[in-house]
C-alpha cells in the first residue's frame, strides 16, 4: 500500500501526544499499553515522514523543539476532534431510531404495498403507516404528524423540504370496453358519454381538472368519486368514462380486457409521485426508502405494464432523470 501524502495517522499523533503530556516515553508507553520500543520507533517514522526533528532527544527527558511544539498545538486540536466525532456517531448508533410514521396514496399501497413493508422492515424496527388522500398527507407531514409521505403532492411551495421524486406517469383515457364511440377529442367524447370524475379535493382529481380547464374542455357534472377503484368499475360496467393512470387503473383491480385505454387525443399530461420528509431529521432513511420505492416498482409495477399495455412503457419514468 502507498504512504500516505498526509505524512501521518490518528495513531502516530496519539503516540506524540501522549509522550508530551505524560513526560516520557516510558510513561506514554504505559499509558498507551505499548513497549518503550514501539514508542520510540512510532515517533522515530513520524519525524522521518513529516522531515522534523519533534523532539530534541540531547534533553533528558527529551524537549519539545520550536517545530515540535507548534506540531503538538496542531496534533491536540486533530486529536480533540476525532474523539469528538467519533464519540457523536457511537452516540447515534447506540440511540434508536424515532418512530417514523410513514403515509402514502393509496394506489402505490395496493402496486407495492406487501414489498414496501418489507422494505420498510429492514429499514427501522419502529415505524407505522397509513394510506389515503394526498392532500391530508401533505397537511400531516407539514404539521409534524406524520415523517415521510410518498404522494403525488410535490409541496413545491416548501422547498426546505427533503424530496425524491419516485415515478413520473401519463394519464391515460378509460372507456367502457364496448363503447363504439367518437374518440378523436375529449370534447367530442364528452357529448356522447358521461364522465366519471375525482372529487377536486383530491390532488389527482384537481390535476384533472385543471388541465381540462386548460383545454377548454368542460364535462357535465354528472358522477364525482373520491377513489380510482369506484370510479374505475364504473367505466368497467359503461357507464361513463374517466381519465387516469396505470397505477390508479391497478388500484382499480382492472384486468387486461375489462376496459378500454388510450392516450388522451388532446395530448400528454402526467402526474409525479414523490417522497418527501423534513430534512436532517431522519439521517439517510429517506433516500433509502426512495431508493427501495423506485426498486420496487421497477419490478413489480412495470413488468404488469408491459403486459398489458405496452405502449405506455415508454411513457413512464421511474425516478429523477436529473439526478
Amino acid at each position: 500500500m502507498a504512504a500516505s501524502p498526509i505524512g501521518f495517522d490518528l495513531k502516530s499523533l496519539e503516540v506524540f501526544a501522549a509522550i508530551v503530556e505524560a513526560g516520557g516515553m516510558t510513561a506514554a508507553g504505559q499509558r498507551l499499553g505499548m513497549t518503550q520500543s514501539s514508542v520510540s520507533q512510532s515517533i522515530a517514522n513520524l519525524e522521518t515522514q513529516l522531515h522534523v526533528q519533534l523532539l530534541d532527544r540531547s534533553q533528558r527527558p527529551p524537549m519539545l523543539t520550536p517545530l515540535g511544539r507548534k506540531f503538538y498545538e496542531q496534533a491536540d486540536r486533530l486529536l480533540g476532534d476525532a474523539r469528538r466525532v467519533s464519540l457523536e456517531f457511537r452516540r447515534q448508533e447506540a440511540t434508536p431510531l424515532k418512530h417514523v410514521r410513514i403515509a402514502l396514496v393509496d394506489s402505490l399501497a395496493i402496486s407495492v404495498g406487501k414489498e414496501l413493508v418489507a422494505a420498510i422492515k429492514r429499514r427501522t424496527a419502529h415505524w407505522s403507516m397509513v394510506t389515503g388522500q394526498s392532500h391530508l398527507h401533505a397537511d400531516a407531514l407539514l404539521n409534524r404528524r406524520v415523517d415521510i409521505i410518498l404522494s403525488d403532492d410535490a409541496l413545491a411551495n416548501h422547498p426546505e423540504l427533503f424530496r425524491r421524486r419516485l415515478l413520473r406517469e401519463p394519464f391515460i383515457l378509460v372507456l367502457p370496453l364496448g363503447f363504439k364511440g367518437p374518440v378523436s377529442s375529449l370534447r367530442t367524447l364528452a357529448s356522447a358519454l358521461d364522465f366519471i370524475r375525482y372529487n377536486p379535493s383530491t390532488v389527482i382529481g384537481r390535476t384533472i381538472e385543471n388541465q381540462l380547464q386548460a383545454w377548454s374542455i368542460h364535462p357535465p357534472l354528472r358522477m364525482e368519486l373520491d377513489n380510482s377503484y369506484a370510479i374505475l368499475q364504473m367505466v368497467k360496467a359503461g357507464l361513463g368514462w374517466t381519465l387516469t393512470t396505470p397505477l390508479c387503473l391497478l388500484q382499480g383491480g382492472i384486468k387486461t380486457g375489462e376496459v378500454q385505454c388510450l392516450p388522451v387525443p388532446e395530448g400528454e399530461f402526467c402526474r409525479d409521485l414523490t417522497l418527501l420528509a423534513r430534512s436532517d431529521e431522519l439521517g439517510n432513511l429517506p433516500e433509502l426508502l426512495a431508493d427501495d420505492s423506485i426498486a420496487l416498482m421497477q419490478e413489480r409495477y412495470l413488468p404488469v405494464i408491459s403486459a398489458a399495455t405496452p405502449w405506455l412503457l415508454p411513457r413512464i419514468v421511474l425516478g429523477d432523470v436529473s439526478r
